[in-house]
């Protein structure tokens, strides 16, 4: 593992900079790939789905819901020299296209929303 300070530092100012206009920064995007990355106590480590060990972080949270299973491609599968570790049946991911399901979750509600139609907008 490494310190998130240290994995900045492996990258080029420019590539930070871009990160931080793209998607918010390194965090967001070591957040946003929670699939790949595991981010504790200011430390990021590449995430290992065979250990089923349980931490203090994944305890609190909630079983993948069934509708987000298979909804997305397996980052590992892809990209991974080795592939996945797991199994197809024991991934929660797409292991390919033909694997691949449409989404059941419910979207998201957007916090404050307002949605404002007016006649002169439909004129």
């Amino acid at each position: 593992s490494l310190s998130v300070r240290e994995v900045a530092e492996l990258l080029e100012q420019e590539t930070l900079q871009l990160l931080k206009k793209e998607c918010g920064g390194l965090q967001t995007l070591l957040k946003n790939n929670h699939q790949v990355f595991r981010v504790e106590g200011g430390r990021v480590y590449i995430r290992d789905w065979r250990d089923r060990k349980s931490t203090r972080t994944e305890t609190q949270r909630t079983a993948i819901a069934p509708g987000a299973l298979k909804t997305r491609l397996c980052w590992f599968d892809t990209h991974h020299p080795q592939g996945c570790p797991l199994l197809v049946q024991h991934c929660a991911f797409a292991h390919g296209q033909d694997d691949l399901r449409p989404s059941t979750r419910p979207l998201k509600k957007i916090k404050n929303f307002v949605f404002d139609v007016s006649l002169e907008n439909l004129i």
